[in-house]
Order: structure tokens, then sequence, then C-alpha cells
């Protein structure tokens, strides 16, 4: 937790209109120790703040909103995450370490900030949750996003995806495909290639090697879902005391769980792909990448 109330206070504006959350949690599977693992000599978190610091300013310019109706805020069950933020403009909120979801953490470090009884946290303050291990992400979709929840304010809860056309991200679990509505909104999430494109590969026959050539030189398309949500502050509430669904226990799709529930998500489409870092090889490609823009600048 903060180290004082009163330093808290310094930080956080009494009435924000926006806020820009990142959860990061010091366990993961696949690459030890990630948001403290080092990317162009600053570890990983550290670079997601600078980025997510360079969003809301230009967030507040577009959108005529001052610094004190915004807040960036990293919500982490580490003190040594902690520690690697000290000198960054960024709040840090330390929350439990046994929290399900970075949904949970981010809705428990806003209690933590915003306790019961005290006022400048609205029902409708759009909260936008990005994720701990993107630093490359695209402003400019991350203010479409917002953009588009602003224009919908009865909409509870928005996300991006990418317009894709690999056949191999198409059949990886991994990727996570989304259909939608003609008016934007999420039909289904899965892991499983969705929509089938029967045309090209008929109506039961596993993909192999030649189909998906075949679908290479397709003009067919899928929407890959990128992993950044935007919550009204009153849905963000209610979609943690949700008990997990059948489909969302099904898929290990959190998003399901507000489906399920007869909510709308509005599905924005993204103009880059996502670039998460999950393991070692990708974690030098970042590196690589982080090289080259140095060497432009």
């Amino acid at each position: 937790m903060p180290s004082s109330e009163a330093e808290s206070n310094k930080k956080l504006p009494q009435e924000p209109k926006l806020i820009i959350a990142v959860p990061a949690r010091i366990g993961s599977t696949r690459l030890k120790n990630k948001p403290l693992a080092l990317l162009g000599g600053q570890p990983l978190i550290v670079r997601v703040a600078e980025r997510v610091q360079k969003c809301l300013k230009q967030i507040q310019t577009t959108l005529r909103l001052s610094e004190t109706e915004t807040l960036a805020m990293v919500a982490t069950d580490s003190k040594e995450i902690q520690m690697a933020l000290h000198t960054s403009r960024i709040t840090v909120e330390l929350t439990p370490s046994e929290l399900p979801s970075g949904t949970d953490r981010i809705e428990a470090a806003l209690k933590s900030l915003y306790p019961d009884g005290r006022t400048g946290l609205s029902p409708d303050t759009l909260i936008v949750n990005l994720q701990g291990d993107e630093p490359f992400f695209c402003l400019e979709d991350i203010l479409s996003l917002i953009q588009t929840m602003k224009q919908n304010p009865t909409c509870p809860m928005g996300t991006l995806a990418f317009k894709n056309n690999s056949a191999q991200q198409f059949v990886t679990p991994s990727c996570v495909k989304v259909a939608r509505s003609h008016d934007g909104n999420a039909l289904y999430f899965s892991r499983s290639p969705i929509p089938w494109p029967r045309a090209l590969w008929g109506a039961s026959a596993p993909p192999t090697s030649t189909p998906l050539t075949h679908f290479e030189g397709s003009d067919f398309t899928f929407l890959q879902h990128i992993g950044v949500y935007a919550f009204r502050y009153a849905a963000l509430q209610k979609f943690t005391k949700l008990s997990p669904s059948t489909l969302e226990l099904t898929e290990g799709l959190e998003q399901l769980r507000a489906l399920e529930a007869g909510w709308k998500i509005q599905v924005v489409e993204a103009a880059e792909a996502p670039f998460g870092i999950d393991t070692e090889a990708d974690l030098i490609r970042a590196s690589e990448h982080i090289k080259k823009m140095e060497s432009i600048l």
C-alpha cells in the first residue's frame, strides 16, 4: 500500500474521468519475474509505464482533459515492481497476490485508492486496462477505444481486435479470435478458429499444410482479439462480483463471463497487431526492436 494516505492523496485526482490501469503480477509461468525482465536496459514494467504516460499525454491533448481529470496506475502484488517504478510519475498500488486476474487486481487497487465514503470516482469513470507485458501498444488504438466508449455511453465494456489474415495464427489456440455483429458488439470469443471458412476448408476437414496455403492466398480475414479492455467503473465493480461462467471456464477466457451474463462488449478495430512478451524469445525480439527505435532517434 502507499506509505501514507497523505502521500497517496497528492498523486490522485479527486474527480478522474479516465484511468489507465496496468495490472502487473510478479509470477509468470513462461518467463520468470517477467515485469522486471530487462528490455533495453530497463525493466519491462518501466517501459510499459513510460508508454502509458506518453499515451495519457496524447489523450489529454486530443480529448481536452486536464491532468487532474486523468490517472495512470500500476496495480501489482510485488514490492520489487513497486521499487522499480519509484522514480516514475505513475501511481503504484500494492494488491493481494492471490487475486485471480488482472481485472480483479485493478478493481482492488481502485478500492484502496478510492475507498467507500470518499468522493472522486464516479460510476461513469472510464477504466482502460492495458497489459503489463506489451510495451509497444499503439497509442492511436487506445485513443480510438476511448472515443468509441465515449460515443456509446450506455455500453459497459469495450475491447480491441486486429484484422488478421495469417492461417497459422487462425488455427493457433493462443491466438484468441472474436466474431462481432454489424453494430460492432462481440458475438463470441474463442481459441478455436471462428468464423470457420467453409468455402475454403469444407465442413469438417481439419487444417493441414495444403488448406493453410490456400487460406493465405485468399481474401479471408479474421479478428484477432487484443487483450485491452475499457470498463466503466460501475461495470468493472459488477464484473468482478460475477462468478466465473461455464463458457469462461471452458475456453479460459475471462471476457466470456460478460457475454454469458448478457453484456454488450464493443469491439473496436485496431490498426496494429499486438506485440506481447511471454517468452525469452519474445524478449529478445523486443530488445532488437528497442535498438532499432533508438538508432532511428
